[in-house]
């Protein structure tokens, strides 16, 4: 059993000193803390990236040229 656990000691060094060795480049620090707090915030307070801001704004051109389509179609039939 002794040399099961030192075994298991060796590989659990081997893992604690890759993890540490990423975890000091800066790099893989911040994706590990990105993914980190992306699966831990609710998302009404998760912080938007490009892509849904992207989508965001999208939408919301869209939302006005609706708008703007329905003013004309109401100015049209108003003037009949």
């Amino acid at each position: 059993m002794e040399g099961n656990e030192e075994g298991g000691g060796e590989t659990m060094n081997k893992k604690s000193e890759r993890i540490l060795a990423l975890l000091n480049n800066r790099k893989h620090r911040n994706l590990l803390l990105g993914s980190f707090n992306k699966s831990t915030l609710d998302e009404e307070n998760a912080p938007l990236g490009k892509g849904e801001m992207t989508i965001l704004r999208g939408m919301e051109s869209l939302d006005k040229e609706h708008d703007q389509c329905m003013q004309d179609l109401k100015s049209r039939s108003q003037s009949e």
